[in-house]
């Protein structure tokens, strides 16, 4: 094994990294979710949210969030400097356009779409999908094609696509 096929170890990625956020970066936009109600979705969104730099995850429901459950802490790893919020529907206001992240009749393709630089992205309930109030919120809709027999996939790994997809487009 060459010097170039060693695998990188913990330590060195993670001092790589301390040296990447050093660096002034746009901030990717803030992640809405909707009724989310597993602890493995909530801090795998916060780890997605870390890893391209939004800095605040809403968690809107009817009913109190479990924030501080282990199993959100436990996956979300390193990610503490990701605000997480919560708030009921009701009180939810939103100072830029929201974009869902849903198949809908006018939605369109993700990667055909020029996504706005300034923007919150909103997602739905891992079940149900987005609340008709809250979609009836938001500026326009993306989804993710999909090419095999499943229609649908994890929620945080559909927001990491779209969120990966808004870093392309603007990178700085």
């Amino acid at each position: 094994m060459n010097q170039k096929d060693k695998v990188l170890t913990s330590q060195y990625l993670y001092e790589r990294q301390k040296n990447v956020c050093q660096k002034v970066i746009k901030a990717a936009p803030n992640i809405i979710c909707c009724d989310i109600k597993t602890p493995e979705n909530i801090g795998s969104v916060l780890r997605v949210a870390d890893a391209v730099g939004s800095r605040k995850v809403i968690l809107l429901s009817d009913q109190d969030a479990v924030l501080e459950h282990k199993k959100i802490k436990k996956i979300s790893r390193s990610s503490e400097d990701v605000v997480l919020e919560s708030s009921n529907f009701e009180d939810y206001q939103s100072d830029v356009p929201l974009i869902a992240i849903e198949l809908t009749e006018l939605s369109s393709n993700i990667f055909d779409t020029k996504l706005p630089e300034t923007c919150a992205f909103v997602m739905g309930n891992e079940r149900y999908g987005i609340a008709d109030k809250l979609l009836q919120q938001c500026e326009s809709a993306v989804h993710i094609p999909m090419y095999g027999i499943n229609g649908s996939m994890n929620v945080s790994h559909a927001l990491a696509i779209v969120l990966y997809e808004w870093r392309r487009q603007y990178l700085s």
